[in-house]
């Protein structure tokens, strides 16, 4: 039997290798760290946003679903917006427990 759905693999091989390989150099961390400072400095977007990313964190999803109207929004969507979204780690709803009734409003 494997693993459930939406489980994730704790096992992380290569994490695990990369941090043999960055404990066997430790320079070489901080000259990547160096070189993604440089590139942001030059005015490079994709540095600058992984930069950010790396001291800020990521920006929570957008949920977008544009004029819908309330009523053809599945309880998933209703659950997923109420929620505040998914947590990007565990790929599950941040705060509020899962719904247990069917959809109230079948399309």
């Amino acid at each position: 039997m494997g693993r459930p759905i939406g489980s994730r693999n704790k096992q992380r091989a290569f994490s695990a290798a990369l941090q043999v390989a960055v404990h066997g150099r430790p320079l070489c961390l901080r000259r990547i760290a160096e070189r993604l400072l440089d590139g942001a400095e030059q005015g490079d977007l994709s540095y600058i946003r992984e930069l950010a990313d790396r001291l800020d964190g990521r920006p929570a999803q957008a949920i977008e679903y544009g004029d819908v109207p309330i009523r053809e929004l599945t309880d998933a969507q209703l659950y997923e917006i109420a929620s505040g979204g998914l947590d990007r780690d565990e790929g599950v709803p941040k705060a509020l427990p899962a719904p247990t009734k069917p959809n109230r409003y079948p399309g």
